[in-house]
């Protein structure tokens, strides 16, 4: 539902709403107005990284189609099986982290996608559990994707670098702590300062 049409059907539901919660016409008419315009900003804001997200993708597969190629080239020139097989793991890897991160964005977007429930506080409270959930679940995969991640990233695109295993373990667990620490700074200042708003005006209907 668009956000016009979602105010407007929050504004139709009002009487009945503010009766139930005993709240004044006009602060839930203003509660109502700061739930749809955030929602509308953090639904807006997924959906631009949904389409950067897919452009990025689209030119890692690229590039990944292009590496895989030369090296099955070179493994059939080498008559070397082993090195196909071995660059077919990490293509997998790369695959699933595509498909993966391509969810997570469909995901964010399906959470902050207005929809037309007749009751705004429960519409407030499933959004924000929704997405503290969303949240938990998606650190937790990544925790684990990224390193996995990172050592194919390596493996294919830099096959003239040879150090040692732990230098590379070591490089992959730095990779990955500055991948969530800077995706938990991105969203603690683009989304959870807009979710405590939500949960302020949750605690005035609850209150």
């Amino acid at each position: 539902m668009e956000l016009d049409e979602f105010k407007a059907h929050w504004n139709i539901i009002q009487d009945k709403e503010y009766q139930q919660q005993k709240i004044s016409p006009e602060k839930l008419e203003e509660i109502i107005m700061t739930t749809t315009d955030t929602l509308g900003q953090m639904h807006s804001k997924s959906i631009y990284w949904r389409t950067i997200g897919k452009l990025t993708i689209k030119i890692l597969i690229g590039l990944v189609a292009v590496v895989f190629l030369i090296i099955l080239i070179k493994g059939i020139y080498l008559h070397s099986l082993s090195v196909i097989l071995t660059s077919i793991i990490y293509l997998i890897i790369l695959v699933l982290y595509c498909i993966i991160t391509l969810w997570v964005f469909k995901r964010q977007e399906q959470i902050f996608t207005i929809n037309n429930s007749g009751n705004v506080k429960e519409s407030i409270k499933h959004t924000i559990a929704a997405f503290k959930r969303f949240y938990l679940i998606v650190n937790i995969i990544y925790l684990f994707l990224y390193p996995a991640y990172y050592y194919a990233v390596i493996k294919l695109f830099m096959p003239y670098w040879h150090p040692s295993p732990q230098t590379i373990f070591i490089t992959c667990a730095i990779a990955t702590a500055l991948s969530l620490i800077g995706g938990h700074w991105y969203y603690k200042v683009k989304f959870f300062k807009k979710l405590k708003s939500l949960e302020e005006n949750l605690k005035y209907l609850e209150g």
